[in-house]
């Protein structure tokens, strides 16, 4: 029967009140009178997908309806909490029984109106007899929702209707809420089921992912669904999204129904005030005496509309939403008597600032000065706690302001600081440039314009303009009256970021040494360490690793031990810090202080500096070989960056994005890493600092391993600003000399191989690193390969492995084993390979990279041939290897034709082609295409 049933719509996977009475009207002894559902609404009984994170209950039920036909009936009870679904789960089963010819019956009883009372309608002739149906044998569904509302003289009625369920082919659906039982009904049904005449179903809440199912593409899905904690009621009306929202808030007001004047007031109170609270304050808003706010809470409590909370004896609404619906259908009069309440309320017990910020914001009066007072403190209060809040505020506080005014200026600063934390650069600027171009009569204040300027200076630097950023910070500091002031601190920072940009790292330390010795003297623990942690990098940058792994171990010290309160001052001291580590190879430092950034980020609105604190973790995150938890990182970077990204945030993301790809798919599938790399060059393109360079040579880098060598090394030459990489750093020179002996040995060009290798090895003299000294190695050991020292090869192979793997670069690593292993192959040498080889295929394993177990199968596969007592395959078998397409370009290849010529023949594009020689080198072990041909050449078979 089920295979032929309709699905439901999951619209109704929130409640859906008024399938059933809640009461039924029935004397002691008979079964509760019930009333023949009508037809339900055509849109219920279409194909539509089920009810989201119900389906094996919804399963269950169908099997129940399955089994009427053979006479069997069963009791089923869904038990939960409000909202959860139970409702929902019950016109789903009136559907699918409708739609299988089996009767519904609905117990009978007055409800208040709900959103199913449009869907439900009993027919003219009302009532049926129950007794008939069953003695004709006639399969019946009855439906009893919100059993918990059932009167102690109707519950001998519920117990004949088990009994009838245990004897017939009649399938009896009971719905309730366990809180709200009465100790007579809860005996009854505790004592059916343990018989076996109950069957009983807990529905828990939904998964997180459920929850994000049900919301769709709503901007805040990810908050609503950790507000609402899996409760389809409540993302509904939270989400308030249409008509599903609405019939969510209608099923929370029809509790409400039937209340007095006195509760409904204490309800009203409850949700203007939306926390926990004392009873005596609930009674204060809502106007009452204490007495009578304490029987209404007595008769809310039995509803499960208030519920404790903590410390005792404060209580809450249930939750959020039940507050929301209250609020929104409030009169405006009243809704502005209770804030107005609350506030004095609040002010009389002392309460915090902000609690009575709260309500000011929303009842504020013009002709109470106080109340700008109020808000601006509570702005500064909540500035880096909730910039959000903070933002709010102020707006308010300046309606009631004029130009000029006393706490005007300082509100405006305020406002631009609150924008700037909440990712809104472009709004934060066009307030501090009002600020700096006052006309007459509006001149900054002295006290907060050079705040002001610092603050210019950090957004013009968010939004990409860094010659804008510097030249506002210099002026800053010239115009600066006291040199050694927490402003001059952080003029100096901006500074030092600046001139960091521009590759001028003697300037920058020295920037950053003056900020940190400021903030030493000012006990400003957090900007010290930002200010040491841009000293660190510069020292890096200057050749000089001890101090810099002295300096950053300070900066780190001062945010260990800073409280999330006082580092929420400044969080871009904890993404310079996680920065600076992971630069220096210390990976595991890094990622737990750029993810405490992000928490804190998260966790107080701060989107400001998120984006730049998730690429930097994600990055971190790809060196480690964590390539999931990477792309996890970069998604929840995406949207960050395509709303208020700069082409540097852009060009990371897509760089880091492509990257992650690369290594987690196989080397076939390379369309969307080419497409990003693409993205990447596109924002750095015409960029000058120092992060565009950066970018360049991670995207040449990418292109070699996605098969391109030739293309790889005029980007990353074009890049670096020649053969002697003069716009590179010498940290940064090892890495990409690597890059560079490859495409050389692609191309053949065994003195370009040695020239990169001796570059490498100049560098790491002057700065050791791990990871440095490992790029350094793995390049020597590619001019030793083309020498064919294979044994000097070999073991700088093994220096490499053993420094990659101190800096806890496990990609590294794995790809080191396998070009080692693909040597000592090429020089017919099998001893240690397959121990090579093991090792990358578990690091392979636990990095997740498909692309780097496909290599190490590649290598195996040559092993074994040497150990079935073959040797090296042949050509013949190394062509075994090539996909068709492959062999088809290969053939094309050696006879001569361009990539052009052969993405013409093929009907492809020329980068197509490129990519797929790439890959054809790789797995012949073939330099170029001189060397393809002869290889192909060996293949042909002799004709006779």
């Amino acid at each position: 029967m089920s295979d032929d049933l309709p699905e439901v719509s999951p619209v109704w996977a929130g409640r859906t009140d008024g399938l059933v009475a809640g009461r039924a009207g029935a004397n002691a002894c008979a079964l509760p009178a019930v009333r023949e559902v009508a037809p339900l609404p055509r849109t219920l009984t279409a194909g539509t997908p089920r009810l989201v994170g119900r389906e094996a209950v919804v399963q269950d039920l169908l099997a129940a309806l399955g089994e009427l036909g053979s006479g069997r009936g069963r009791a089923v009870a869904l038990v939960g909490e409000p909202g959860i679904g139970k409702s929902a789960l019950m016109l789903t089963a009136a559907a699918y029984a409708q739609a299988a010819g089996v009767r519904v019956l609905a117990a009978d009883g007055p409800r208040a109106p709900t959103p199913m009372s449009r869907d439900v309608r009993p027919p003219a002739d009302g009532c049926c007899d129950l007794h008939e149906q069953v003695a004709r044998g006639t399969a019946t569904l009855v439906a009893m929702d919100d059993l918990h509302h059932l009167a102690t003289d109707e519950i001998p009625g519920v117990e004949r209707l088990l009994h009838t369920a245990a004897t017939g082919p009649v399938l009896c659906l009971l719905a309730y809420r366990r809180r709200q039982l009465s100790p007579a009904l809860a005996a009854v049904l505790s004592r059916a089921a343990s018989t076996g005449q109950l069957e009983v179903r807990h529905l828990g809440p939904l998964s997180p992912e459920q929850s994000l199912a049900v919301l769709g593409d709503h901007p805040d899905a990810e908050e609503v669904q950790r507000a609402c904690q899996g409760n389809p009621q409540y993302l509904k009306v939270l989400a308030a999204d249409g008509e599903a929202s609405a019939d969510a808030a209608l099923a929370i007001l029809g509790e409400l129904a039937g209340l007095d004047h006195t509760a409904v007031a204490v309800v009203q109170a409850a949700a203007v005030l939306a926390e926990p609270c004392h009873p005596e304050l609930l009674a204060a808003v809502a106007g009452l005496e204490v007495a009578a706010t304490m029987r209404a809470l007595d008769v809310l409590s039995r509803l499960d509309l208030v519920r404790p909370a903590d410390p005792a004896p404060q209580l809450m609404l249930r939750h959020r939403a039940v507050g929301e619906v209250v609020y929104q259908r409030l009169e405006p009069s009243r809704r502005l008597a209770l804030h107005r309440s609350a506030e004095l309320a609040l002010a009389e017990r002392a309460a915090p600032i902000s609690r009575r910020a709260h309500h000011v914001v929303r009842a504020a009066d013009l002709g109470r000065p106080e109340h700008v007072t109020t808000l601006i403190a509570a702005a500064r209060d909540s500035l880096h706690s909730s910039p959000a809040a903070a933002t709010e505020y102020l707006q308010a506080a300046l309606a009631l302001l004029h130009a000029g005014e006393p706490h005007w200026h300082e509100a405006r600063v305020l406002l631009a600081q609150a924008r700037l934390l909440t990712g809104d650069a472009p709004e934060s600027r066009a307030l501090l440039d009002a600020l700096r171009t006052a006309g007459p009569g509006r001149a900054p204040h002295q006290s907060t314009a050079p705040t002001a300027l610092a603050d210019a200076s950090r957004v013009e630097r968010r939004l990409g303009r860094f010659t804008e950023a510097g030249a506002i910070a210099r002026a800053g500091l010239t115009a600066l009256a006291d040199q050694d002031s927490a402003t001059a601190a952080a003029l100096h920072a901006e500074l030092a970021d600046y001139t960091y940009d521009l590759q001028d790292f003697a300037t920058s330390l020295q920037h950053a040494e003056t900020g940190a010795a400021i903030a030493r003297r000012h006990q400003d623990r957090v900007g010290e360490a930002n200010a040491l942690a841009q000293a660190s990098l510069a020292h890096l940058f200057t050749g000089d690793m001890s101090i810099a792994r002295t300096t950053v171990a300070r900066a780190a010290e001062l945010v260990d031990a800073t409280s999330d309160a006082t580092l929420l001052t400044n969080l871009e001291a904890a993404y310079q810090l996680g920065m600076t580590e992971g630069m220096l190879g210390l990976l595991a430092d890094s990622e737990r202080h750029l993810d405490r950034g992000a928490t804190l980020s998260r966790r107080t609105g701060q989107t400001y500096v998120r984006p730049m604190t998730l690429m930097s973790l994600a990055n971190t995150q790809l060196r480690a070989g964590n390539l999931r938890q990477a792309l996890a990182t970069l998604d929840e970077a995406t949207p960050l960056v395509e709303r208020a990204g700069n082409p540097a945030t852009r060009a990371g993301l897509a760089v880091f994005r492509a990257e992650a790809l690369l290594w987690l798919n196989s080397a076939d599938d390379l369309r969307e890493v080419l497409a990003l790399t693409d993205q990447a060059a596109a924002f750095a393109d015409g960029q000058s600092p120092g992060w565009a360079v950066g970018v360049r040579c991670l995207v040449a880098g990418l292109v070699l391993l996605a098969g391109d060598p030739t293309r790889a090394g005029w980007l990353l030459l074009d890049a670096a600003g020649g053969t002697d990489l003069p716009r590179l750093t010498t940290w940064r020179q090892p890495r990409f000399c690597d890059t560079l002996a490859q495409t050389a040995l692609a191309e053949g060009d065994r003195a370009s191989v040695e020239h990169w290798a001796r570059l490498a090895e100049r560098c790491v003299e002057q700065l050791p690193s791990a990871s440095r000294l490992g790029f350094a190695l793995r390049t020597r050991m590619w001019a030793q390969a083309v020498r064919g020292e294979t044994e000097p090869a070999l073991l700088s192979a093994q220096e490499a492995v053993g420094h990659f793997a101190a800096g806890g670069e496990r990609i590294e690593v794995g790809r080191t084993l396998v070009t080692a292993a693909a040597l000592a192959l090429d020089a017919g040498r099998t001893d240690r390979v397959a121990d090579r080889l093991d090792r990358a295929a578990l690091l392979a394993h636990q990095c997740g990279s498909v692309r780097l177990a496909d290599e190490v199968g590649l290598q195996r596969g040559r092993l074994a041939a040497y150990a079935a007592g073959a040797g090296d395959p042949g050509p013949l078998d190394a062509l075994a290897v090539l996909t068709a397409r492959e062999r088809e370009i290969a053939g094309l290849a050696s006879t001569g034709m361009t990539s052009s010529e052969i993405a013409g023949a093929l009907v492809l594009s020329v980068r197509t082609i490129d990519s797929h020689l790439g890959r054809i080198y790789r797995k012949l072990g073939v330099p170029n295409r001189a060397s393809l041909t002869h290889t192909l050449l060996g293949a042909t078979p002799d004709t006779p």
